[in-house]
C-alpha cells in the first residue's frame, strides 16, 4: 500500500526526499542465506508534507509482514536500553505519583513497565507481538498481545482507567495516528497525560542518518510535528526535550484537553522545511569509507545487528565486504542479515583486522568490549570516528 495522504494533516502535498528502491524489512532475521533463499524486499523512500512538515514513509508493506509472532527485538537484550528505561522509570516517578494507573502501548518484553512496577505504579500494557509479549508475562506484567484501538479498549474495561499512557519508540511505528490517539484519549482518565519518546527527525536530516530510514518506522517527528499532531488531538503540549536515546530522540509530555478548553500555544515551534541531501550524501560517504577500510583490512566485522544495522548494510550495497555481524541478542545470534549471506553471531573475544560498530548509538559500550581484539575500531554514522 502507498499512502497518498499526510498521516499527520491529512494534505495531499507529499514531496519525495530520498529513495532508496526495493529495501528487505530491518526487523527480519532469515533463518538461511540469501543465497539459499531470497527475502522479500518493499519499496522504501524518506517523504515529507510540504502542508506541516511531517517527515514520513509512505510505501506500507503489510503490517503482519511487519509486527507478528516471530518478531526478533527484545529491549532487555540491549543494555543501553536497559539504562534508559531506568532513567526513564525515575523521570516518569518524579512526575507522578504511584498512586497514578499507567499504560504503555508498545510494551515490547516490559522493559519500561517492570521498573514502573518496582517503583509502586500500578501498570498495564499492550504490544502486537505475541513472543515478545508473553516476555512480559513471564515477569508477572499485565500485558496484552493486540493493537491498540478503540476496540481494544473497550474489550479489555480500560475505559476511562488511566492518569498516564506513555509509549517509546512506538508513535514512529503507526500508521492510523488519528485511531490510536482517540484510543489514548479512551484510556485516560479527565485531565489524564500522555509521554511519548520518537527518534529527532531534524536529527536525522541534519547528520543524513539513513540507516534509522526503514519500513517499521513510517513517521520521523521534530518538536514542532511532534506538538502539532498533539495540540489538534486535544492535548496541550507541557514539554518536548530532547534525549540521547537512539542516537537522539525526543520526549513529548502533554495533558488532555478538555473539549471546551482552548487549545494551548504549540511550544514546539514552527514547522520548518527539513528538505536535505544530507541522506544522500551520507550514503554515498559511507559506501566510499566501507570500500577503503575494506581495501586496508580485508573482510570487514560488524558488531550490532539492530535494524539500522541491516538497513546500513542493505542502503550501502556493502554485503560483500563483510563476513560476519556479532550481536548480543539471543533472538538474533543463529541468523543472518537480511538480504545478505553474513551470519550474525554470538561474540566471545574474537579478534580481527577492522571492527564496524553498525549500532553506532551503542558504540561506546560495545568498543569497550571489544578493544584490543581488533587493529580499527569505527563507526561511520553521523560520521566516521576511530574508537
Amino acid at each position: 500500500m502507498k499512502a497518498t495522504a499526510c498521516r499527520g494533516c491529512g494534505s495531499g502535498r507529499l514531496v519525495t526526499l530520498h529513495d532508496f528502491g526495493l529495501q528487505p524489512l530491518a526487523g527480519e532475521y532469515p533463518t538461511v542465506p540469501e543465497s539459499v533463499r531470497a527475502i522479500r524486499r518493499y519499496p522504501l523512500d524518506l517523504t515529507q508534507c510540504a502542508a506541516c512538515g511531517l517527515l514520513q514513509v509512505v510505501n506500507l508493506p503489510p503490517i503482519e509482514e511487519v509486527f507478528h509472532s516471530d518478531y526478533r527485538y527484545s529491549s532487555s537484550t540491549v543494555p543501553g536500553l536497559v539504562a534508559h528505561f531506568e532513567a526513564y522509570a525515575d523521570w516518569l516517578a518524579q512526575r507522578f505519583g504511584t498512586e497514578t494507573r499507567v499504560f504503555e502501548f508498545g510494551c515490547n518484553d516490559g522493559v519500561l513497565l517492570e521498573r514502573l512496577v518496582r517503583r509502586g505504579f500500578t501498570c498495564a500494557g499492550v504490544d502486537a507481538s505475541d513472543n515478545v509479549a508473553s516476555v512480559a508475562r513471564l515477569k508477572g506484567l499485565s500485558v496484552s498481545t493486540s493493537f491498540l484501538t478503540t476496540d481494544f479498549v473497550r474489550a479489555a474495561g480500560f475505559v476511562g482507567k488511566f492518569g498516564l499512557v506513555t509509549c517509546s519508540n512506538v508513535f514512529a511505528h503507526i500508521h492510523d495516528l488519528w485511531g490510536v490517539l482517540e484510543s489514548v484519549r479512551l484510556l485516560l482518565a479527565d485531565g489524564g497525560a500522555i509521554a511519548i519518546e520518537v527518534h529527532d527527525g531534524e536529527l536525522l536530516c541534519q547528520q543524513g542518518q539513513f540507516d534509522t530510514i526503514y519500513h517499521e518506522h513510517l513517521t520521523y517527528f521534530t518538536g514542532a510535528t511532534l506538538c502539532g499532531l498533539l495540540d489538534r488531538s486535544g492535548f496541550d503540549c507541557i514539554s518536548c526535550d530532547r534525549t540521547s536515546m537512539h542516537g537522539g530522540g525526543l520526549r513529548f509530555l502533554g495533558r488532555m484537553r478538555s473539549r471546551t478548553a482552548e487549545p494551548a500555544a504549540n511550544i514546539g515551534g514552527s514547522g520548518v522545511a527539513l528538505a536535505t541531501d544530507a541522506v544522500t550524501r551520507a550514503v554515498a560517504r559511507c559506501r566510499y569509507q566501507l570500500h577503503s577500510l575494506n581495501s586496508n583490512h580485508g573482510p570487514l566485522t560488524g558488531y550490532g545487528a539492530a535494524g539500522r544495522s541491516q538497513m546500513f548494510i542493505n542502503v550501502t550495497r556493502s554485503a560483500a565486504l563483510f563476513d560476519r555481524v556479532y550481536d548480543d541478542s539471543p533472538l538474533r545470534q543463529g541468523r543472518y542479515i537480511a538480504g545478505t549471506d553474513i551470519p550474525i553471531m554470538a561474540y566471545a573475544g574474537e579478534s580481527g583486522r577492522c571492527a564496524v560498530i553498525l549500532a553506532w548509538n551503542y558504540a561506546g559500550d560495545i568498543s569497550a568490549r571489544i578493544r584490543g581484539n581488533f587493529e580499527q575500531i569505527v563507526t561511520l554514522l553521523p560520521e566516521m570516528r576511530d574508537w
